[in-house]
């Protein structure tokens, strides 16, 4: 709760307490959502019409619902690390770095990453 009130300040700021706890519930929820997801996505090929495997990859991720969306999405990211950063900068810089690791030649990050059988299988 020290951390809580340190990092974000909403005590100092009079936000009544239980709008203090929602809030760490929110942050507590965004933490839960971190995954780490491993496995080869499905291209759009040119030269056949069934998807073919990318490369094997990886990724470090917050995601919006780890049940029902087990994947990364690229715009929700942007979203949950300007949380995540404030929380904790080097888990921040983990995850960036982790989707920048996924640029491919062209300088194209996929918006969407479905690794793996367990979030193809949503």
């Amino acid at each position: 709760e020290q951390r809580f009130e340190n990092t974000f300040g909403l005590g100092a700021r009079g936000v009544s307490l239980p709008q203090r706890r929602f809030a760490q519930a929110a942050l507590s929820e965004m933490l839960g959502g971190i995954g780490f997801f491993h496995g080869r996505s499905l291209l759009r090929s040119e030269r056949r019409e069934e998807p073919v495997p990318g490369a094997e990859s990886m990724l470090f991720t917050a995601v919006p619902s780890r049940s029902c969306f087990p994947r990364g999405f690229l715009w929700d990211e942007g979203f949950h690390l300007l949380l995540l950063g404030r929380w904790d900068s080097a888990l921040a810089r983990d995850i960036l770095a982790h989707w920048l690791d996924l640029l491919n030649t062209d300088g194209w990050i996929p918006r969407e990453q479905i690794l793996g059988d367990e979030a193809r299988a949503r």
